[in-house]
């Protein structure tokens, strides 16, 4: 009997895109979800329907898990908080669900927003450690032939830390096209085969009219893309 061909190496390159499309750096939508599962992340203690255990990220934090509510928090090797929010079951994966918030250092929020089985979805809004509004984008949830997508779609605005409104436009999510060339291995003719095979994700791009304003509050340029 013939044994099956198996899955060697991946490697992934990108077909490059418009130079409007957004830097992701600048925005950070995730919230540390640090936990892999029971196997993978060490038991520290239990008691009742809370049990604690070493982050699978950075192993000086510790997760502590509610069974019962679905509910996870992140604390810091000085246990403070800095990540919390409910997760659902998928499989068995735990995904991020419903509204996360991000701390500093256990007091003020950080970042806060919304996923959907994993996906950062709706208003997500970060603040500075002063406490005041910094930046507001929105997140769309694209279903392309049942395979699903986040990505950066809608009004987006950044703040001083004075509170003036610093950068106010609109973002629109396009269709990327994602080119992973696989290495097969065969066992039997002892050979190593690459197939390319494409698949398509969606990246943020500027759209329409954009204002940038400078810390006084005066229109410093304009953009109509």
């Amino acid at each position: 009997m013939n044994r099956p061909l198996r899955l060697f190496v991946a490697f992934t390159f990108c077909i490059c895109i418009s130079s409007k499309t957004f830097a992701q750096q600048t925005i950070q939508p995730s919230i540390l979800f640090e936990f892999t599962s029971e196997e993978d992340n060490r038991l520290i203690k239990e008691n009742d329907s809370l049990k604690f255990y070493v982050a699978s990220g950075d192993t000086s934090n510790v997760v502590c898990i509610d069974e019962e509510d679905s509910y996870y928090k992140l604390l810091n090797k000085e246990r403070k908080l800095i990540a919390e929010g409910a997760f659902i079951a998928d499989g068995e994966k735990y995904l991020q669900a419903g509204k996360w918030n991000a701390y500093y250092a256990g007091a003020k929020v950080k970042l806060t927003g919304y996923y959907e089985k994993g996906r950062p979805v709706g208003t997500w809004q970060e603040f500075y450690s002063s406490g005041k509004l910094k930046t507001v984008y929105n997140y769309a949830i694209i279903d392309d032939k049942g395979v699903k997508n986040s990505c950066l779609s809608g009004s987006y605005q950044e703040f001083y830390q004075s509170g003036k409104l610093k950068v106010n436009g609109f973002y629109v999510a396009v269709s990327t096209t994602v080119h992973d060339t696989v290495v097969i291995e065969d066992p039997i003719e002892n050979k190593k085969l690459e197939k390319v095979m494409s698949r398509k994700t969606y990246s943020p791009e500027k759209t329409g009219h954009w204002e940038y304003y400078t810390e006084s509050g005066e229109l410093d340029k304009k953009e109509d893309l």
